[in-house]
Formats: structure tokens, sequence, C-alpha cells
């Protein structure tokens, strides 16, 4: 296959990916102690200027050759002049040597590493002798490199002087959404800036790896952005800018500050978005087993390591800066999508599996300049995705591909394969032979790790019951820029001065790893520590059972098949001679010797096989025991979890607390969908996923909510019940949060309001600009969560959560979104409603009863009528949950109140936990 067109780039590799390491470590002398130190307050020590952390060579001045007589950038006079300490003193000898000794050259000029580094600062990219200023050459290299750090650095804006500082050596790292959990390490310990960086390597993965524990600024509120963050978005512009020069054969024009004041560079580089993009949940929803499922997962995978090998390493383009259920997006020099590029995308996805159909296009961003290009270019993108996956195919992928399989196949009976709907199937086979080797696989990469669990028999809990968990963060406004700016920077009530933060490459960067991390946390701090157990020996173990006679059974196939007449799995290990047990055994019950365990023939399910059990022993090593639960999925904006239906409601209720925690002060406009399709374990996956995917795409809509009362210290009071305590102190306990929690307002006055302002388009840097106020947002103001006052009504985009019993497959077509969404912040009082209903004394004849009545009489009845209210309370009275007293005849809390039933949450909670998780009450 000829790639002819990028050859350029191939030729010129290892000066692309050095350029890049250059881009990445270009603020490397931000990472150690001191310069954390000089920018807080009671700190000491201070570089000897304020320039001195970008002097990484020893003797800066050897490594920069200057024509005397050219007037020097003030940046570049301070690299030069700097004494200790300064960068150097702290970067390793191996990495020096290594920034010293490795040089780039592109379209005829040579630059080593560290003298690109030093020079390539928008100061020096702006310098208006910069043409004459370095002996031998332009400085257009290092020009270009200066653009990309002031682009990707766009989100640099500055609080007003004083402001935000924190105090010395208690320094917080902020997320996306101004959660501070987590300081910086500036001890003497191994973990430390200090130390980290003298251990630093100089690959890729070492840099970023290591830059998660540095910050690109302290200050509050712009110490959300890490340095791998920083890093990583220089070092892809920078990437992708020389690619396209090296494509064109040009040099992109680089001047002089077009607006200093707001670090505007007038400048000729622009870039786009390379994605590639596949249906994932598409893909999902065709699976019929577990191991269906994970081989799409992997095969998803592994398609985005082939492009990424691709497009960063190959053929350097750019670099990826985002990926989620849509696919996988890169930044891509000023070009269109190059036909050379695409065949080979296609050929290396296909040759992973043909059924992704990859998308692959070439996104513009929207706006004159580079700047508001970048600010709405991955939600343009993103937008552009959805649209193309809306269809199964396009004209680019009608393949011969499938034809081709069938005309292969000869002679004999065949039909098309259940799994992936496209290769034929011989008649009284299961599956094809090629999605049949995807199982098998994923069988063999479980016995290298067999307490993560594949089997959904496994995960079922003790009536056989499993639960799929779904969320989905709605991160569209986000990724396009909006939200972003209703967080600020500088917030000065007194001169009416609110600057927004702008939507940055690195900033929105930084919105996608925080949502990625919270899926993460999810899995490692929830689902796997989670104690499913319960203190029940048989919960989480597996037993080996020795079959009498037969012993040419089929290794890596699940047999199917009864015991005690209840379903069991099992699969036949080879080196044991047994069949180990992969159900729950739980609701399988006792299997003792002598017992008869009939399974059907995986070849031909209509066979079925018995065989006695000779011996039964506890499985031994890591296969004895795993964790009941299944991550699928967890992207930035979605997620997906196999986890037992008994554990279902407390998993999620630890997940709202956790997203509480994280999200509060942004909850009103960054909402979590999260939802729980419960199913028996033998209900066919294709239902299921089906159903996950009809919640994944419920709406999460705007609405208007009055405040009750007026707000203190973060603690809001709707008219609808709802409250919401909210955040309103920085990580240290004490510094007011000025910037983080805001509230969309329809009305809004200084009086009452002192702390408001209103929503800018995305691109505008003026905030006294006339006309800056975005189209969208003119009807209302932002205001601090402190100042909402009684009877204000604000825009807030709630949380939701959704739940279904499948207990048929038809059962899927009966999710509504219009009544099916609950609030979030109902889950806990479902919670809670069943834990005070067990501590009642209530029989569950009497609760049932209570329930049948409440039931029968809706449907008929007002239930908003006070007819009907009377009827609820007297009932809820006679059964003593409702308008309850001690023995000394003092009040008790009410179990169940009116609002309970006339809103639907009792009967909701009864149908959660009596009818789907079949619990009693005592």
């Amino acid at each position: 296959m000829s790639l002819s067109s990028l050859q350029v780039l191939a030729n010129n590799r290892d000066a692309l990916l050095l350029a890049e390491v250059a881009g990445l470590l270009h603020d490397v002398g931000k990472f150690c102690n001191l310069h954390i130190e000089s920018h807080t307050q009671g700190g000491t020590r201070s570089w000897s200027n304020e320039h001195a952390y970008k002097a990484i060579a020893d003797a800066p001045g050897n490594r920069i050759s200057l024509q005397p007589s050219v007037r020097q950038p003030d940046a570049l006079k301070n690299i030069l002049k700097a004494t200790s300490p300064k960068a150097a003193d702290f970067l390793p000898d191996t990495l020096k040597n290594f920034l010293a000794t490795n040089a780039v050259t592109f379209l005829g000029e040579t630059y080593a590493l560290d003298e690109l580094m030093m020079l390539g600062t928008p100061g020096f990219a702006t310098s208006p002798g910069r043409a004459n200023l370095l002996t031998g050459k332009s400085g257009w290299l290092a020009a270009v490199l200066g653009v990309c750090h002031n682009e990707a650095h766009v989100d640099k804006q500055e609080p007003a002087r004083g402001e935000g500082q924190q105090v010395w050596p208690n320094v917080f790292i902020s997320t996306a959404f101004g959660l501070e959990k987590e300081t910086l390490d500036v001890s003497s310990s191994k973990n430390s800036l200090d130390a980290r960086l003298k251990n630093l390597k100089t690959d890729r993965q070492s840099i970023l790896q290591a830059f998660q524990y540095g910050l690109g600024d302290t200050r509050r509120p712009i110490n959300e952005v890490l340095l791998s963050d920083w890093g990583w978005m220089v070092a892809s512009l920078f990437k992708s800018a020389l690619a396209g020069a090296l494509l064109t054969n040009q040099q992109y024009g680089v001047r002089q500050w077009q607006n200093w004041q707001d670090k505007i560079i007038d400048h000729d580089l622009h870039w786009r978005l390379l994605r590639v993009n596949f249906d994932v949940l598409g893909l999902y929803a065709k699976a019929v087993r577990i191991a269906d499922l994970l081989g799409y997962q992997q095969a998803v995978e592994d398609a985005c390591k082939q492009v990424k090998q691709l497009v960063e390493w190959e053929y350097p383009l750019g670099n990826e800066v985002y990926r989620d259920t849509t696919g996988i997006y890169f930044t891509f020099p000023d070009l269109g999508l190059l036909p050379d590029l695409a065949q080979e995308i296609r050929r290396r996805v296909e040759a992973v599996e043909p059924e992704l159909a990859p998308r692959i296009a070439v996104t513009v961003g929207t706006g004159q300049t580079a700047t508001e290009q970048l600010k709405g270019i991955l939600a343009k993108a993103r937008s552009e995705a959805l649209q193309a996956l809306s269809q199964p195919f396009d004209s680019e992928n009608l393949t011969s591909h499938w034809q081709d399989e069938w005309n292969r196949v000869g002679a004999g009976q065949w039909e098309v394969c259940p799994v992936c709907r496209l290769r034929p199937m011989r008649e009284g086979r299961q599956v094809c032979n090629h999605c049949e080797g995807r199982r098998g696989s994923r069988i063999t990469d479980w016995r290298n790790n067999p307490q993560s669990t594949i089997w959904i028999d496994e995960i079922a809990d003790v009536n056989g019951r499993v639960a799929l968990l779904v969320g989905r963060f709605g991160l569209e406004d986000w990724l396009s820029g909006d939200r972003v700016q209703t967080m600020l920077v500088r917030a000065d009530p007194a001169n009416n001065i609110f600057t927004p933060k702008n939507p940055s490459p690195a900033r929105l960067r930084r919105v996608w790893e925080t949502c990625q991390r919270f899926w993460t946390e999810m899995m490692e701090n929830v689902l796997a520590q989670y104690d499913y157990s319960r203190g029940d020996t048989v919960r989480c173990a597996r037993w080996l059972l020795i079959p009498e006679g037969k012993t040419d059974w089929k290794a890596n196939v699940p047999y199917d098949g009864t015991v005690n007449g209840k379903a069991i799995s099992l699969l036949w290990d080879e080196q044991t001679k047994s069949f180990v047990t992969i159900s729950n055994l739980q609701w399988v019950g006792a299997i003792t010797p002598e017992q008869a365990i009939s399974v059907a023939d995986p070849d031909a399910p209509s066979h079925k096989i018995t065989f006695t059990v000779q011996s039964v022993v506890s499985a031994s090593g890591n296969i004895g025991t795993y964790v009941p639960y299944l991550s699928l999925l967890a992207s930035p904006d979605q997620f997906l979890a196999f986890i037992p239906a008994a554990d279902a409601l407390e998993i999620a209720g630890k997940i709202r607390e956790e997203y509480t925690k994280q999200f509060g002060k942004v909850q009103n406009r960054l909402p979590l969908l999260l939802g729980i399709v419960f199913f028996p374990h033998k209900m066919p996956l294709l239902a299921v996923m089906d159903t996950a995917r009809r919640m994944l795409e419920a709406p999460l809509g705007e609405e208007t909510w009055q405040v009750a009362q007026d707000v203190t210290n973060g603690q809001v009071q709707f008219t609808n019940g709802i409250c919401w305590d909210v955040p309103v102190v920085m990580g240290d306990g004490r510094t007011s949060d000025e910037w983080y929690p805001y509230y969309f307002v329809k009305q809004a006055d200084p009086a009452r309001h002192p702390r408001r302002f209103q929503l800018r388009r995305a691109g505008d840097t003026d905030p006294q600009k006339v006309g800056a106020v975005s189209p969208k947002y003119a009807d209302r103001w932002l205001v601090h969560v402190n100042d909402l006052k009684r009877g204000d009504e604000v825009y807030v985009t709630p949380s939701r959560f959704t739940y279904l019993w499948l207990e048929h497959t038809g059962r899927r077509f009966a999710f509504d979104p219009a009544k099916d969404l609950l609030l979030l912040d109902e889950l806990p009082r479902l919670i809670t409603m069943w834990q005070a209903l067990k501590q009642s004394g209530i029989t569950d004849t009497a609760l049932h009863n209570v329930w049948s009545l409440l039931e029968v009489k809706g449907s008929k009845w007002d239930i908003k009528s006070a007819e009907f209210q009377r009827l609820v309370e007297t009932a809820l009275k006679d059964a003593g949950l409702y308008d309850r007293r001690d023995t000394q005849g003092n009040p008790l809390p009410n179990v169940v109140t009116w609002e309970d039933v006339r809103d639907g949450r009792f009967g909701r909670c009864l149908e959660l936990y009596v009818r789907i998780l079949k619990q009693k009450l005592v």
C-alpha cells in the first residue's frame, strides 16, 4: 500500500518525535519544589529571576548563539543572565546531556533541544528582530513552539495581582471543576517533585506519568491544569504544525503581538482534528455472550492502538487529544484528509476487526483565528461523529470483504452468524468461526487473571439476577466550551470585574481527564472494594467437579446445564480433568458426589449430556475466588458495568455520593445520568444491551427551579423539596470559593446578587467588550450560590436516576424517559425508606396490603386530590408508618409520607426492593 504523500513525515520521523519531546518538556523547570515555593505565600526561596525556571542549561549563553547588535526580548535576557538557583540546578545530568546532544532539523534550520526549549516562548516568537537575532538561522522553529505554547496556554489567564496565592507548603491541585483533594508533594521524600525530576526519563510515557504530579500554576483558580496536560497540548500542536509545514514545504508566518494584553499573536498557524469513529455501543448491542462483549471491547482498544501507532509514530501528524464511545480524536495539520492516510487507517482497523466500520474525517474549527477554532473544534468534531454514526454504513464502508466471505464458504448449509450478523455460519452451529475464535481468546485471557470474572452467572446474586449499571455525563456543553466559561479566573465584585475561564485545549483535556478518572475511581474504589460476600464463604468461591467416565470434554467453552433443578454453568479444565464452576453457588445450592448434572452440548445445544459427579473439591490458587463485577466501558462520557442485582442500589448510592463530592460545585450544570437494568441471568444480552443503549440516550434537559430561602454556606433549598449542600470553600477549608459555584438565574440585580456575570461567546477575550454576551445565554445571569435569594428562579440541568426490570425481552420497549427518569437526588430517599420499613415492625403481608390498596385507588382517583391524601395518610397511619408515637406519646419520624406516595417514591421503593430484588422485611 502506497503512502507516498506521507513519506516526507516518515523521512523526518526522528526530528518530529524529538520536537514532540521539546514540547512535552518545555516547562520542565516548573517541575521542582523551588518553583512551587517561589509562587506561594510563606516560601523563603525563589528563582534568581522570573524566567530562571526556563534556564535548563548550565550556561545558557553557550547554548544560544546570538547577534550582539539585535535587541533581545526580556524573557530571553532573563534566561541568559540567570544565576543559581535556575532550572539547570535541578535537572539531572542525564536529562541535560540528552537535551544538549540531540538536535532537530526542519526546513534547513537546526536546533539542539535545550536551545529550542529556551527560545520557544511567546516573547521570542513575537520579537521584532527575531529573524536577525540568532546566528545562522531565522528562529522560525522556535517561534512556532512559542505560538503553540501560547495557543495551548490560552487558559493561562492571570488572576488579579496577589489573588489566589496558596500557602507553602500545602499547595493543592484542583480538578477541572474546583475540587481540591490532593496536594503537591514538596517534601524531601522519594515521591516529591524534586525526586521525580531527578529520576525523569525522556520517553513520552515517562514524562506524562511524572508530570501528572506537577502544576502549570499554583494560584487559584488556575491550579487545575497539570503539567502533563499543558505539555501534551503544546507537544501535540507543535507536532501537527511541523507536520503541516513538511507536507506543504512552507514556513507558516509568525509575526508580532496582535494584542499583547490578551496574549494574541499574529500568525498563520491553524489546526484541525482527525477523527476515527466507531459505533461502540452498537457493537456491544450485537453480543450474545459476555465473551462477545469483551471481544468487541478489545477490538476497539486494539484498533485505537493501531491508529495511534500510525498517526503518532509512523507518520507523525499529531497526538490523541480525546477519546470516548464515539471514537478517537487527534490534532491534525491545517490540511484536508489525505486519501492515502484514510485508506491505511481503514486497512489497519479492518485488520483488527472489519465490523468496526470506521468513519474517518477531518474537522475544521469554526472561527477566523486559531484560538477561536481550537475552543470549539472538539465539540464540533464530536457532533459530526454522532451524525455520521447514526447511519449503519457509509459509502466508504461498502467493502467487498463481506461478499468475499460468503463466496469462499463452498458447499453446505450456511446461515448468517447471530453475533456479527455478517459472516457465514454453518447450519447447526451457534456462531461463525471468527466469533467463536474471539470468544476463545477472551477465555484464554481470563485464565491468566481468573479473579476478574467474565461469567454472567458468577455475577448473578442469590436470586439469579444481574444488574447492568449505566452512567453518562452530560458533557456536550462542556466540550463546546460554553460551560467552561461558567467558571471564573477572577471575581472582583467591588469593581464589577468577573473574568470567565477560557475553554483552552489544555483545559478541555482536563475536563475529559476529570470525568474519565471519576469512572476509573468508581471501578477501583467502589466496585473492586465492595464487600459482595458479606461473610458468605460460598458467594465468591469456585469449586472443581470431577465427573465419572467421560473426559473428552471441550475446553474453553462454557457448558450450560442444570443441577438441583437450577441452572449452572461449568468450564472444562483440561489440566485438572475437572469442571470449574462459573456460577454463583449461593443460588445453585450445594453440589455433592453422586449427583447428576445435565449439560447442553456446545456444538448441538438440543443434545443433552448427563454425567455423575465423582468428587467435589474447592478450587485453589488464583482461580479459587473472584470479584463478581465486570466493567465494560469507562470513557469520559459513559460507563457500563455488570454487578449483582442485590448490590446495585447500594453501589449506585455510593456513586451518587462520590459525584456530589467531586462535582458538587457544578452539579447544577454538569448532570449525571445513572441507570440500572435488572435482569435474570439467562436473559439474552442483546435485550440487555439494547435497554442500556435506550437509557443512555435519555435526555438530560434543563429545568427551572425556585429557591425556597436565602442561601448561606452553600445550603440550597428548592421549593420542590430538593436540598443541595454546595461546597463553597477550597481544599484548605478556609479560602472562599469565588470561582466555581455559580447558578444561571433568570433575573439578577447588583443589590441582591453582587457576584454576577453573563456568559460570553467562546472566543471573546475582552471582558468589557460591548456585545460579548453569548446570544444563547443573553436572558440569564450567573450568580454565586451564596448570593441566591428566596424566590430566585434558577436554571438547573439535574442529574437523573432510572431503572428497568427486564423480566422478558419485550420489556426493553417499555422504557419511557418521560415517566421513568427520576431525579438522582431521590435515590437516597428510596434507600433510606426501605431501611426504615425494615425497622418499623410492619409485616410483609401488611405492607403488601397497603401497597395494593394505594396502587388500586391511585389508578382511579386524582392522586393530587385532598381525598386521596386523606386515604393515604389514614392507610399509612393504620399500618404504623405515619403519624407515629413512642410509648410515651412522643412523635417519631414518619416512615412513609403522603408526598412519598403522591410523587411515586413509595411505589418505586417497593418495586425495587420487593418485586425486583425479592427482599423481605425480616
